[in-house]
């Protein structure tokens, strides 16, 4: 009777700690098959110029950096990053600058955040501008952000 009973406590140990395994492995294979999370801001980015544009910031922008006052590239400046920064989270960075697209020339004052260095996975948006106040005067913004940490 002794042995019985040693041998169902040596089967019941047996039978939970195959079951312990089990779940520890099916629960790595869930961990090894979920795809990696990808941190992209393109639609937001996308929806904060557009936003700017609809509201006419992109247009003062463009004028400004041709032909405006230090003081007025400084405010749309601070304006546009504002909400580019809002549309990127705490740890995001950018970089934003505007190409003419007539003379294929980068415009010199157009640059915000000109010096920062990307620490890691660069990713971008391009956002088209074909008139300027109605005139055609095609532009392309470039923003080129990244993620600090990640």
């Amino acid at each position: 009777m002794n042995k019985k009973g040693q041998l169902f406590i040596i089967e019941a140990f047996i039978a939970v700690s195959v079951m312990i395994i089990m779940v520890t492995a099916l629960y790595e294979v869930q961990l090894a098959t979920q795809p990696p999370i990808e941190t992209s801001y393109n639609v937001e980015l996308f929806k904060v110029l557009t936003s700017l544009d609809n509201n006419g910031q992109l247009d003062e922008f463009l004028i400004a950096i041709n032909s405006g006052t230090a003081a007025d590239i400084s405010s749309i400046k601070v304006l546009i990053n504002q909400a580019i920064s809002g549309a990127l989270p705490d740890n995001g960075v950018f970089t934003l600058y505007c190409e003419n697209l007539v003379t294929e020339e980068v415009i010199m004052n157009s640059w915000i955040n000109e010096g920062y260095i990307s620490t890691g996975k660069t990713m971008g948006i391009d956002y088209l501008l074909v008139s300027r106040n109605g005139d055609y005067s095609p532009h392309q913004i470039h923003i080129q952000y990244w993620l600090i940490g990640v």
